[in-house]
């Protein structure tokens, strides 16, 4: 006897809360969360709370960004989130991300939005990866590797593309190319992005002077860091490092 089909929709309706959300947890390396619309959890990876130190598994559940991120990456992501709820699609977003205890490190993130039967958005989904891990094993990740540790190691200095391409074994133009299709950044606008992170961190985490970041983080001069945060954040260091410290 055939055994009697089951419409998608109706398959999908018998199922109970989380059903298979679980099987994320497999994933070590890979955050994965639902936010409703005003940016609560409605689940997290248990990758995700051991990456903050939380050891209830629902520990996150109920809770937005801000209360347990600091606010200046938790500002950066909630910005995100209003263009996702608003029906924009984010792939490959390189992002600044903390793990416990404090520590930062590169993630690629990508969210998508959530949408009622009637296609009213409810709320998003995501899912973020190390971003050194993703590129060893993913394409199109793997080939840009070295570049990536590169970047990672020597983003102070200068960064020519020629060279870039070099390492990933390309032609420039073919690199441009591929490296663009994997982070929706060319070359030079992602060493710029991972520079304004690092002068993120340091504005927060240290005292020295906005010159001395911008010599440290690979800007030419003070005047240079200024036009390209403000470019990048919308605000200048100074009132950046004041709104989020209070100094």
């Amino acid at each position: 006897m055939k055994p009697k089909q089951t419409s998608v929709s109706a398959f999908f309706d018998q199922l109970g809360p989380e059903s298979g959300l679980r099987l994320f947890d497999a994933f070590a390396d890979t955050r994965f969360f639902i936010k409703d619309k005003q940016g609560i959890y409605m689940h997290a990876s248990r990758v995700m709370h051991l990456a903050h130190g939380i050891a209830d598994p629902s520990g996150i559940v109920g809770r937005t960004d801000h209360d347990f991120i600091p606010a200046y990456l938790a500002d950066h992501y909630t910005r995100d989130d209003h263009a996702v709820l608003a029906g924009k699609e984010i792939w490959g977003r390189v992002e600044m991300v903390l793990r416990h205890p404090n520590c930062p490190d590169w993630y690629v993130t990508s969210k998508t939005p959530l949408r009622a039967k009637g296609g009213r958005i409810i709320g998003l989904a995501g899912v973020s990866r190390d971003l050194q891990q993703a590129a060893k094993i993913a394409t199109p990740f793997v080939q840009l590797t070295p570049v990536l540790d590169h970047i990672r190691d020597h983003f102070a200095s200068p960064v020519e593309v020629e060279s870039l391409a070099q390492l990933a074994g390309m032609s420039a133009r073919s690199f441009q190319r591929h490296f663009k299709k994997a982070f929706q950044l060319t070359p030079t606008a992602y060493v710029r992005q991972f520079r304004i992170g690092k002068a993120c961190q340091m504005l927060i985490e240290t005292d020295e002077t906005i010159t001395s970041i911008a010599i440290e983080t690979g800007f030419s001069d003070h005047s240079h860091l200024v036009r390209e945060f403000t470019r990048t954040i919308n605000t200048t260091p100074g009132a950046y490092r004041k709104k989020y410290r209070g100094t």
